[in-house]
């Protein structure tokens, strides 16, 4: 049914028409007043269609000063029925949704942190959802079946909130599941198919936070209405509230710090429903990032043997690289001779400060000097030297329920329990010559040479920190109390995960397990700490010895090709469906109505 101001601003719009309107004689042949019909209301426009009411020209002509019936007057009596009914003829209004589902029980108590891996959504942003993110011509379908009139806060949300660096006022969060189960419950009343887009995640719609204390959201409270809402937001704990048992952290890294502050202003800025035009600067941040995985993957070649570093001065050619055979001993040297040293942290699934395992893998570059690559790394591999250690007071802790762990199942040696006060201890000394060397993973010669000082174990040689998400594990290293950001000889940081996405040209990174699978290598036993320190340091070795045997080849281009194509289709399809969606919206909005009454002139706004 319209609204009541609806039909006030209908009423307003005709009556200067329906008093210019002449009186004229009844015809015999036709209808009287009461058996005129109702007039049809234009859902599109706000209009009413007047052209089967308009009286004929020739009638005009007929009409004189004496012949005035005053019966066809329209007369306003209050409390009468009207025989203008602009609803009459309405298409009948879909049925309701089914009620949601009571969310299940949560173990979280009020002001508890959520998990890092967790995603979430602005819950203001999320109640503008069909306004500010769906297609003009289901805004009001959706609106009307899952937002307005309160129906939005009375569906049962798990609020987060989280304080920015400078606290004024607490952002109130939804988790994404919460979200993609509204999207489903919208998608199978209405027959659609909503989802949400990379281009709303770039925006900060849906985001997850950096893996810091004083980064993650908190948990808040269940709410089903508006006012539990207000209620609970007015009494949010401070910035400083900390929970039961919750150990201190330490300071944020200025990396960390700057990503926060950055994600923060856009979540604010998205909720606020500013449309940030700075799409421009949102591209050349995109290209910046690409560049840097694409730096980081040629480093870590040159690094390896597998690339020669530019002359200086010199820019050189996209095809002055030549591919490598991986059969054959490396003639480019392998620049600064480094020690590639891999940490793998995990931790208790339901209490994430309990570090239960730390996996650390080393290769030295000087092993791989006259040693063939083999395809994909795969001789190189068998130069990796590996260690697994296992935290005493938290051995009982096995992880089963988000991922399966296996801490009993290093496959590259013998894992080693250390105490949490002796952990930080064994973690540098992979750090140090001979770099992880233990009797269980390095042939008795070698452990001989060692023994009898033929290796200088003083000497300073240049490390790569490296790591699947490298910045989560010197998070858990920095809370365990090693800093690996103080190690003077640590050169940079890497990232497998950011190097696989230089590869493979994605948008969004790949799970350890997905790229050991790409390579056709077989990882057992994955969230093992020692196991998957190894695996991070043969994903490296794969991306870094495919791309230089292939570069530049007809095999590299139909790759490209074949991975281009691929995204061509799947923007396709989304773009077939918004064009579709467009049209539908265009032929509704033309098969309704004559356009209605005219559209009073209005002051400009200034």
């Amino acid at each position: 049914m319209a609204s009541a101001s609806r039909l006030e601003r209908l009423a307003k719009l005709v009556q200067a028409d329906i008093n210019a309107l002449p009186d004229r004689a009844v015809q015999p042949d036709e209808p009287q007043p009461d058996e005129l019909q109702p007039i049809e209301e234009d859902s599109n426009s706000g209009g009413v269609p007047l052209e089967e009411h308009q009286v004929p020209y020739s009638s005009f002509s007929k009409q004189t000063p004496g012949e005035l019936n005053t019966e066809r007057h329209f007369v306003l009596v209050e409390g009468a029925v009207s025989t203008y009914n602009t609803g009459s003829k309405r298409p009948p209004t879909a049925a309701l949704p089914e009620p949601s589902p009571s969310l299940p029980a949560i173990d979280l108590s009020r002001g508890d942190l959520a998990a890092a891996r967790h995603h979430f959504t602005p819950i203001l942003a999320l109640a503008k959802y069909p306004y500010k993110f769906c297609h003009p011509s289901h805004t009001q379908d959706i609106a009307s079946a899952f937002f307005d009139a309160g129906k939005f806060w009375r569906r049962e949300w798990d609020l987060y909130y989280i304080w920015d660096v400078e606290p004024a006022n607490p952002l109130i969060l939804v988790r994404e599941k919460q979200v993609q189960d509204l999207l489903q419950d919208i998608n199978k009343h209405l027959k659609l198919g909503l989802r949400i887009a990379v281009s709303q995640r770039e925006e900060g719609f849906v985001c997850r936070f950096p893996d810091h204390p004083a980064c993650l959201p908190r948990y808040l409270g269940r709410s089903s209405s508006r006012d539990q809402y207000d209620s609970m937001v007015q009494t949010t704990p401070d910035r400083d509230f900390r929970a039961a048992g919750e150990r201190a952290h330490g300071p944020l890294d200025s990396g960390t710090l700057e990503e926060f502050k950055q994600m923060m202003e856009d979540l604010w800025d998205i909720q606020k429903n500013k449309n940030k035009a700075k799409k421009a600067k949102q591209q050349q941040d995109r290209l910046a990032r690409q560049m840097a995985m694409v730096d980081q993957l040629k480093r870590a070649q040159r690094y390896l043997g597998l690339r020669a570093c530019d002359v200086a001065g010199q820019t050189a050619s996209p095809h002055a690289q030549q591919p490598v055979d991986p059969l054959t001993s490396l003639q480019t040297p392998f620049e600064q001779s480094v020690v590639f040293v891999c940490v793998d942290v995990e931790s208790y699934e339901r209490v994430h400060h309990k570090i239960t395992e730390i996996g650390v893998a080393t290769l030295d570059t000087k092993d791989l000097v006259d040693t063939a690559p083999g395809p994909d790394g795969e001789a190189w591999r068998k130069l990796i030297k590996a260690r697994h250690f296992r935290i005493k007071e938290h051995r009982h802790l096995v992880n089963s329920e988000f991922v399966q762990g296996h801490p009993d199942g290093f496959d590259f040696g013998e894992s080693t329990f250390v105490s949490l006060e002796d952990a930080p201890a064994h973690v540098a000394s992979c750090f140090q010559p001979p770099f992880g060397v233990h009797a269980s993973n390095t042939a008795e010669a070698e452990l001989i040479r060692i023994g009898l000082q033929e290796v200088d174990l003083n000497e300073k040689r240049k490390l790569v920190l490296l790591g699947h998400d490298t910045l989560g594990d010197i998070r858990y290293l920095q809370q365990l109390g090693y800093d690996p950001v103080k190690v003077e000889n640590i050169i940079e940081a890497m990232d497998t995960a950011k190097m696989y996405q230089a590869w493979r040209r994605d948008s969004q990174p790949t799970s350890l397990g997905r790229i050991m699978n790409d390579f056709d290598v077989a990882a057992w036993k994955l969230h093992n700490a020692g196991n998957d320190a190894v695996y991070t340091v043969q994903a490296m070795l794969a991306i870094c010895v495919r791309e230089a045997t292939i570069r530049g080849s007809p095999e590299l281009e139909s790759m490209r090709e074949r991975d281009r194509s691929a995204r061509l289709a799947a923007a396709q399809d989304v773009a077939v469906q918004r064009a579709a969606e467009e049209v539908d919206g265009w032929n509704a909005s033309e098969a309704n109505g004559d356009g209605g009454a005219p559209v009073p002139l209005r002051a400009p706004v200034v």
